[in-house]
């Protein structure tokens, strides 16, 4: 490894990406970018909303290909991964959801990706990535109440070209990729690409921390995992996209995207500790979309279909004579629309929406047979109408905006789950306002309001789910209940925020700071019932259930600021500083129960799951000649999560458990410790060849995402293309 390191460093072979225009991480540069999340074609720079955009540049230039890893380093989000091909995605305080809808929209070219597990999806074929800050449910409906991403592929261009990669790396890492942009006809584009991409051999965990861990901090890790191997972490997918564009005339065109997914035999380790034991899965997956627009001087129309399918077959252990003992099929289709156009100085947006979502699921015993599933089948469908209304004048921008929402949910009968079938209508009307003022000086003051809200989805309303395990160094069986409530109420969700932000004409200095606060009502928690009785009149002991809670509040603020030192020298190249940091001043939850003399009482908690603070900064110099080099750190804060590997961890004792923001010790809650992390990347293209090295996680920190799951060490990766 020491040899290919030297290799790439002499070779200074890059990231096929790496190329010879300019990095755009900048603010000033994306100003007159359009921003597609909005519905609007709207420029960013008009945008009064928090919006952060990872352009191609940006893209080019990070060391992973996995669309997880490029999110957690280009934006504050809280990211969570875990091995074998699997994350979730929260910000602003929601934290990340493992189960099927989540508090971030994730969208596929502004329709939705079908899925809250991003990995599943390369950023070979994305040409950039939006992030909306805050509830964009007037615009997106449910599920958008921390905020959207929105990805957005690459397009056929008019020109005939092409390119492939090879690389390599670490553990076995082997990255083979093509692609073809042809010219059909003159009103006739389109795209053809192709990957594959595998981890062959397990990945190390890493050896050091540069935050200097406390023993307490140590224990949260295990101390025995620093710098072992992740045991059955292996995993390959292939990836197959094509788009095509037809220009029906001058104002009319139509096309569609098309990416398809698959992967076999990915290795699951479960926790540090295999106590959830090995297996393996496989994913397929297919997204879908056409358009058809209609472009006038006046008007916009926009009318987009679109289907996604994601199967699921996770196997008892990786074996090759496994059986499948879960299986899940997930498909989510349905048509968005709007028209643009003009009246005065205002810009109306007016549209519909239609979704509907179906989920279906499998699950087999020991010898193969039929058992219940963990969460009942069940569909959900929304309709909408929405409209939104944008002013301009001057150095003032304003925009308002209304969505009235039916939905319609419905849970299959499933007499050996606690929970009920049954279906429930909800209506929901949620409003927005958006406004950004110039001010002298180069300031610029900007605030929004927005609502947002989500329906409970059917695991936690019905869904029955015991995890048990024979701990033999224990001499112990570990067993944890979870169970459906059918009482839950929808949640939702009111966002104040406020900023203001300065950028130099000279392209030298941008800062940004915007607080932030929301009301987030009828939060689902979770709650531990002693014991239950369940189906057949069995008890179950140990219960994780669900209720709404009284209310919970979040507020913090974030801080984007960049400089450009060589715009103060040269146009000839960039040396520039960045960075970004979100900070949660409050986090709470209203939590009622009954006290042991049987009056209601209301405790206020913490929230669990969701980082106090999290940044991202580097450097970054561009000759524009060729060479690239990025030096990007990225600091994940404190996170508190309840603490279900306790027999788990030798020496951990009833002082280590965190007693403040309402806990206990007999919560059994950690508070684990902050890391962080470095990303290394150089590169050189010269004419059409393009050579570079990234390094991941280059000071090798030992550190977790989600208690038990220790993420890799350091990794390398070299790689060559060429375009044609």
């Amino acid at each position: 490894m020491k040899n290919l390191f030297l290799m790439g460093m002499l070779c200074l072979i890059s990231n096929p990406a790496f190329s010879q225009e300019k990095d755009s991480l900048r603010r000033y540069e994306l100003d007159e970018v359009v921003v597609a999340t909005t519905r609007a074609n709207t420029q960013l720079k008009n945008i009064p909303q928090k919006v952060e955009i990872i352009d191609k540049g940006m893209l080019q230039s990070l060391p992973s290909s996995n669309m997880a890893d490029v999110l957690k380093t280009a934006t504050n989000l809280d990211v969570i991964q875990y091995p074998g091909l699997s994350s979730t995605i929260g910000m602003r305080g929601f934290s990340p959801s493992a189960h099927a809808r989540s508090y971030t929209l994730l969208l596929l070219n502004g329709n939705p990706l079908g899925t809250t597990n991003i990995s599943c999806l390369d950023k070979d074929l994305v040409e950039r990535v939006e992030v909306i800050k805050g509830p964009y449910s007037t615009l997106y409906g449910s599920d958008a109440m921390g905020g959207v991403i929105n990805i957005i592929t690459k397009k056929p261009v008019a020109q005939n070209n092409g390119s492939a990669e090879v690389g390599y790396g670490s553990y076995g890492n082997l990255k083979m990729s093509a692609s073809v942009n042809g010219v059909l006809s003159p009103r006739s584009l389109f795209r053809i690409g192709f990957l594959r991409n595998e981890q062959r051999l397990d990945y190390r965990i890493g050896k050091s921390n540069a935050l200097k861990l406390s023993e307490k901090g140590k224990l949260m890790l295990d101390k025995a995992s620093f710098g072992d191997v992740m045991k059955n972490s292996t995993w390959q997918y292939n990836q197959l996209n094509g788009q095509y564009v037809y220009n029906i005339s001058d104002s009319w065109s139509t096309g569609f995207d098309l990416i398809y997914f698959n992967a076999n035999d990915i290795k699951t380790p479960g926790n540090y500790w295999g106590s959830y034991g090995q297996s393996k899965k496989d994913i397929d997956r297919i997204n879908w979309n056409g358009t058809l627009m209609r472009k006038t001087q006046k008007s916009s129309l926009y009318f987009s279909p679109y289907f996604t399918r994601e199967v699921n077959a996770n196997y008892t252990d990786n074996s090759d004579t496994s059986f499948v003992s879960f299986n899940s099929d997930i498909r989510e289709y349905g048509f968005k629309m709007h028209d643009n156009f003009s009246l005065g100085r205002f810009k109306v947006l007016a549209g519909a929406d239609l979704d509907v979502y179906r989920y279906a699921s499998d699950r087999f015993n020991g010898k193969a047979s039929p058992i219940n599933p963990y969460s009942p089948n069940h569909n959900n469908t929304k309709a909408a109408l929405f409209s939104q209304v944008t002013y301009s004048k001057g150095g003032l921008d304003v925009n308002g905006g209304l969505r009235y929402n039916y939905i319609s949910y419905h849970i299959e009968q499933n007499d050996s789950l606690q929970g009920t079938g049954g279906s429930e209508n909800y209506q929901t009307i949620n409003p927005s306002l958006g406004l950004q003022y110039k001010l002298p000086y180069n300031l610029k003051l900007h605030g929004s309001y927005g609502t947002g809200f989500s329906v409970p989805d059917a695991f936690k309303v019905a869904g029955f789910y015991a995890v048990s395990e024979y701990l033999a160094a224990w001499d112990f069986w570990w067993v944890k209940n979870y169970m459906g409530n059918p009482d839950l109420e929808p949640e939702s969700s009111s966002t104040i925020d406020l900023g203001l932000s300065y950028s130099t004409p000279n392209k030298f200095l941008f800062l940004d700071l915007t607080w932030f606060t929301t009301r987030h009502s009828d939060k689902i928690i979770e709650t531990t019932l002693d014991s239950v009785v369940v189906n057949q009149n069995k008890v179950a002991y140990d219960v994780t259930t669900y209720k709404n809670a009284n209310n919970s509040a979040m507020n913090g603020v974030e801080l984007m600021a960049s400089t450009n030192i060589g715009a103060l020298f040269s146009d000839a190249f960039k040396l520039e500083l960045y960075g970004n940091w979100t900070y949660m001043f409050n986090n709470t939850v209203d939590e009622s129960f009954v006290s042991s003399a049987g009056k209601d009482s209301i405790v206020s908690r913490d929230l669990l799951y969701a980082r106090k603070s999290n940044a991202n900064f580097g450097v970054v110099y561009d000759n524009y000649k060729g060479f690239l080099l990025r030096l990007h750190g990225r600091y994940l804060g404190s996170r508190l999560e309840k603490d279900n590997f306790s027999k788990l961890r030798p020496g951990l004792t009833p002082e280590h458990y965190y007693t403040s923001g309402g806990y206990t010790a007999k919560d059994k809650i950690l508070q684990h410790p902050e890391y962080l992390v470095f990303d290394f990347s150089v590169g050189y293209s010269v004419k059409s060849y393009r050579f570079g090295i990234t390094v991941s996680n280059l000071l090798n920190e030992n550190y977790t995402e989600k208690d038990g799951y220790n993420m890799p060490g350091r990794m390398l990766m070299a790689s060559y293309s060429y375009s044609f």
